[in-house]
């Protein structure tokens, strides 16, 4: 009889792996965690989390805590700062689908830490990133960076979309960066009182291009593309900066900044979710636009559906079901996750308020649902 140290193997302690992790051990499932860190990682990356994702985090017991930290966004504005013209919808509006009809900002460092902290202690062995992967008939051997070897019945990649799983597993993927760049300007000035109907969310257009604006715990977020052919330090210089916050907040030219950063955008989807008792979910699966914030919280929704089918596996339902799994999420991405993100990068800036005040109220409650993702988030779970 084969001996497994534990019944699922987990690589990468993001929210992803972690979520996973949390949820295989309140269903009784014995986890471990293999992070290549030394630690849990403090880098500021996802920061919205939608209806479906406060939903998963409070059935799990970790939403509660975090809540005081965060910023709770009820409404998100469109607005062009050429002609004045502008459209909002409420998330109000979700209420009937969703306990948490709204969005709340908060940085993922903070969420992992919480994750963590519900995990019995030793769930994650830190310094032990994967680096060797075999697997037979029942079930999975990964040897560690730090030499230890660990064996389960399946194991999981959420380790990135740089992670070691999905190359020992041997499952390809499609890949390409998108052609700009994102500068990120950050403010402790509340851009509330300059702005008419901003919330905590909204995105300013003239008739060539957009400015994102995002309230974060202690500072507001600006976002602008940067053109292919502007160099990072280009983007970063201050006039450059300046001029940005000129063109769509003129009356706020000279507002503090207290960090800057450029960073790329890629796209990314594995062409299957599953190698034999290997499966992958979050980044290791799939990246899109940041546009939306919804490529961590689509990690959050693999995790829940696929801790609830390794449960019903476990308990005797057929393998198959594992597979049935992966190809209904590899479907969310391919169908509904990257189109959307990417007519959001696609779309005309000078026809996007229009096109938002023009909506009726049963296209409005569609529009709410598929940017919340509360249409796709339970999308592969057993029935």
């Amino acid at each position: 009889m084969t001996t497994h140290d534990t019944d699922i193997l987990i690589s990468g302690a993001g929210p992803v792996g972690l979520t996973l992790a949390l949820a295989l051990h309140q269903r009784g499932i014995a986890v471990r965690v293999l992070e290549k860190r030394e630690g849990l990682s403090a880098a500021s990356r996802a920061s919205t989390f939608h209806p479906p994702t406060l939903d998963a985090l409070h059935s799990l017991g970790v939403l509660a805590p975090l809540l005081p930290g965060g910023v709770r966004i009820d409404r998100i504005l469109w607005r062009r700062v050429d002609d004045g013209s502008a459209a909002s919808i409420d998330l109000g509006i979700l209420k009937e689908e969703t306990g948490f009809p709204h969005r709340w900002h908060r940085e993922q460092q903070d969420v992992t830490p919480a994750l963590l902290a519900a995990l019995p202690p030793g769930t994650v062995r830190f310094n032990a990133g994967a680096e060797a992967l075999a697997q037979d008939d029942t079930g999975v051997t990964i040897t560690a960076a730090d030499g230890t070897t660990h064996r389960a019945r399946y194991a999981i990649g959420c380790d990135g979309a740089g992670g070691a799983i999905r190359a020992l597993a041997g499952i390809p993927a499609e890949t390409n960066d998108y052609a700009h760049r994102v500068l990120r300007l950050l403010t402790p000035i509340d851009l509330r009182d300059h702005i008419p109907g901003l919330d905590g969310l909204g995105y300013l257009y003239d008739q060539a291009g957009s400015c994102s604006l995002l309230r974060m715990p202690k500072v507001w977020r600006l976002i602008f593309r940067v053109a292919p052919e502007m160099s990072d330090d280009a983007a970063l210089a201050e006039d450059h900066a300046r001029a940005r916050i000129a063109r769509f907040l003129p009356a706020l030219r000279d507002l503090p900044i207290e960090g800057r950063d450029v960073y790329g955008v890629k796209r990314a989807m594995a062409l299957s979710y599953q190698a034999g008792r290997v499966l992958l979910a979050g980044d290791a699966a799939h990246l899109t636009n940041t546009r939306g914030g919804m490529n961590m919280n689509a990690g959050i929704h693999d995790a829940m559906t696929l801790a609830a089918t390794i449960a019903a596996v476990l308990a005797g339902a057929p393998d198959a079901l594992l597979r049935s799994w992966a190809e209904a999420r590899l479907r969310v991405v391919r169908d509904a996750l990257l189109p959307r993100t990417d007519a959001r990068v696609a779309a005309t800036p000078a026809d996007e308020v229009a096109r938002m005040a023009a909506l009726t109220p049963r296209e409005t409650l569609t529009w709410a649902r598929e940017a919340s993702m509360i249409d796709i988030a339970r999308v592969g779970a057993p029935a």
